[in-house]
């Protein structure tokens, strides 16, 4: 297998070079697009379409990926990560314009996508397909929702960041049950990855999963920022 689509001899290195120089990247062109976002406003139909059908492609190109490399497995695979969820349901808010998919793909995928571009539980280096695909992937994710609120004027409320919340919980008991069923863990919903993560200074389980709900809730918050003082402002005038 050529060495840009599966090489396990080129591990991911977290915060090595290439890692951290990738982030910089991805900051540069995501600052690109809000620098740009009055010009992009005439554009604002195609490429909204295009990064939903990106997010779709992308996901499909992961599937066909595992099944290449023979390492395809129930355990692993399936979309039912928290990014993996996120980036169908973004590609589903782009094509529909969906306020409430969209009040659900800022918080939970912002958020989400964030953590995991800066702590990737990644295993393949550059330049291997995995490596550009996730990096990409979650790129998405986050300037989805983002162009809808730069070139749409969509907005997030108190309201939205509960709704959000309860999905999130939704999600992960519904994804638990899988888990249960299949011997899985995905969303860490049973233990703790086997590499090192940030989950490690976060105690035992399932107290982590509890911490874990408290770092969610903060970094929702955080995201709703913005509006807020938005909207403070605006009352003030």
């Amino acid at each position: 297998m050529i060495h840009w689509f599966y090489d396990e001899h080129i591990p991911f290195h977290m915060w090595d070079k290439t890692h951290l120089l990738t982030i910089t990247i991805l900051s540069c062109l995501l600052l690109s697009f809000y620098l740009l976002r009055h010009p992009l406003r005439r554009y604002r139909k195609p490429l909204r379409i295009a990064i939903a059908i990106s997010l779709i492609i992308s996901r499909l190109s992961l599937d066909v990926w595992y099944y290449t490399t023979g390492t395809w497995d129930i355990r692993t695979s399936l979309p039912l990560e928290l990014c993996s969820i996120a980036s169908l349901v973004c590609a589903f808010m782009l094509l529909t314009k969906n306020q409430f998919l969209f009040n659900i793909c800022y918080f939970i995928g912002i958020a989400g996508a964030i953590q995991a571009i800066i702590t990737p539980e990644l295993m393949l280096g550059f330049p291997q397909y995995r490596f550009i695909q996730f990096f990409l992937d979650h790129f998405l994710l986050i300037t989805g929702p983002l162009l809808m609120i730069w070139l749409y004027d969509y907005k997030v409320t108190m309201r939205s960041l509960w709704n959000a919340f309860l999905t999130l919980n939704g999600i992960a008991a519904i994804v638990f049950c899988f888990n249960t069923l299949f011997d899985a863990n995905y969303m860490f919903l049973i233990h703790k990855p086997s590499s090192a993560s940030l989950l490690d200074v976060l105690g035992p389980y399932p107290f982590y999963l509890l911490a874990l709900e408290v770092i969610a809730l903060s970094f929702f918050l955080v995201l709703l920022l913005p509006f807020q003082v938005r909207s403070f402002v605006e009352k003030r005038h």
